[in-house]
């Protein structure tokens, strides 16, 4: 039987991971997805977390780490979504980017996301893609904020040498 606590919780966040799953993968369904793998993760932990905020924290944490994961897989070929095998030319149609630059945006991404660590990754999607402040990010990843810049800066030089040589 699920906690009504929890599942008051899976209510109010679900499409807010979603959403944060989204930005990461691109992908909606697979997006979905690991939104759910999270809450699930979340249920049977039995996690007895101190409130919303320690709860939501854990939360954002893990379905981070998980879209992480499945980046790397698809990088590796374990995984590819049918939808995102033709996502280039339904950008395009839309008018959002010209197939070919989008194509170079997501090997060089998916190219980032190989040479990157874990914990760099984790940070930089929530600074860059969430909108986090160093200080935010370093309550939801666990870290110091001294980490979080350091972090932020390794990242940083790595998307830099990789514009530098291309995908």
């Amino acid at each position: 039987m699920v906690d009504p606590e929890l599942e008051r919780f899976f209510r109010e966040n679900f499409a807010v991971i979603r959403a944060k799953c989204a930005r990461i993968l691109g992908a909606s369904e697979e997006a979905a997805d690991v939104a759910q793998e999270a809450f699930v993760k979340l249920w049977e932990s039995g996690a007895t977390l101190s409130g919303p905020a320690a709860r939501a924290a854990w939360i954002y944490r893990t379905c981070t780490r998980l879209a992480i994961d499945r980046l790397r897989r698809r990088r590796l070929g374990i995984e590819t979504s049918a939808g995102e095998e033709d996502g280039g030319a339904v950008h395009a149609a839309a008018g959002l980017a010209p197939a070919d630059e989008l194509v170079s945006a997501r090997q060089q991404l998916a190219a980032l996301a190989a040479q990157a660590t874990r914990p760099e990754l984790e940070v930089a999607i929530l600074c860059r893609v969430d909108g986090l402040t160093q200080s935010e990010a370093a309550d939801v990843a666990g870290l110091s904020e001294r980490t979080v810049r350091r972090l932020l800066d390794r990242f940083d030089a790595r998307a830099a040498a990789l514009g530098r040589s291309g995908p």
